[in-house]
């Protein structure tokens, strides 16, 4: 019986300590990362310095930044906003961002071409938290009240502004083929929406305790992670789910591989991130050396994932058998 159940532990232990990661690199930008978005082989980041910067992945070189305007902080002296939120439409011809504005307020600038527009004002007073692309002519935003609103960039006009919640906004994201988002708040909930409707499908009860700071949406698939210490995986296709503590550290950033079925998550308070297979519920690694907290996971494939930190540092890793 004893020979048994060593052998299963040396299986577990096995298949934990199976896959290693390699960092390959550490990209240095211009201030702390609020939001990544990946288009083909490019990333372009967020920054709390008024700024979005192009990253090519095959380099880890910056290829191009763009500089948001000054805001009057409460003193009227001129500051560099925070870039709440960043995407890129489909065709890569559109770069889109929830940029912080004068009295609180929060604006959106589309990029093209070399020029800035701005296309919400902050007299609009839309308390914009993220944005998305739906398609090249549309975006959905998700607000701090928890409403979403599906803009025409077209038409410059409203098409719905939908409550989907009664709690504040924390996250959202969309899936690969654009229909629907996952939406979390601080009720710990997840909720998926239809876009088309700006209707509620699903909402994923009670699994996060309490506020989920951060969500990620890939293959039907949700990962989530909260205030409660723990990152919860859910597959829509079958309606099961794994629970996954952190070491006594509040979950502030998750991300899905491709497939969904690999996930990574801020684990503790040296600010590792633990790689998990979601179905299984297993470790495979440990991703360490980041020296401030991971705000942002993104897997570019099953193997590879850039994680971006507050110390305005991107770590470039590669997961190897």
């Amino acid at each position: 019986m004893m020979k048994k159940i060593f052998l299963s532990l040396l299986l577990v232990i096995g298949t934990t300590l199976a896959t290693t990661a390699e960092l390959e690199d550490i990209l240095q930008l211009d201030g702390a990362i609020s939001d990544i978005s990946i288009s083909g082989e490019k990333a372009y980041v967020a920054t709390e310095r008024g700024k979005v910067q192009i990253i090519d992945l095959k380099t880890h070189k910056i290829i191009n930044e763009i500089s948001y305007p000054k805001f009057e902080d409460f003193m009227g002296e001129l500051q560099l906003p925070k870039v709440f939120s960043v995407d890129v439409s489909p065709d890569q011809k559109l770069i889109a961002a929830a940029v912080q504005a004068t009295r609180g307020g929060r604006e959106v600038y589309i990029y093209h071409d070399g020029k800035l527009t701005k296309i919400i004002d902050r007299k609009k007073h839309f308390p914009i938290a993220k944005l998305r692309f739906v398609d090249n002519q549309h975006l959905i935003f998700g607000l701090t009240g928890d409403e979403i609103i599906l803009f025409d960039l077209k038409n410059n006009k409203v098409i719905y502004r939908n409550p989907v919640g009664m709690s504040f906004f924390s996250d959202m994201e969309i899936n690969e083929s654009k229909t629907k988002i996952a939406l979390t708040d601080e009720s710990g909930d997840t909720r998926i929406i239809d876009i088309k409707s700006g209707k509620v499908v699903k909402v994923i009860e009670e699994l996060n305790k309490d506020k989920a700071f951060d969500v990620d949406f890939k293959n039907n698939r949700t990962f989530t992670g909260g205030r409660d210490k723990k990152a919860v995986y859910y597959n829509l296709n079958t309606n099961q789910y794994q629970i996954f503590d952190a070491d006594d550290f509040m979950v502030f950033s998750v991300g899905l591989s491709p497939s969904g079925k690999r996930g990574a998550y801020v684990y503790n308070d040296k600010f590792n991130v633990k790689v998990v297979n979601t179905e299984e519920g297993t470790t495979i690694t440990y991703l360490k050396g980041h020296k401030s907290t991971p705000s942002n996971i993104r897997f570019l494939s099953e193997e590879k994932l850039i994680i971006g930190c507050d110390d305005g540092k991107i770590f470039f890793w590669r997961l190897k058998q």
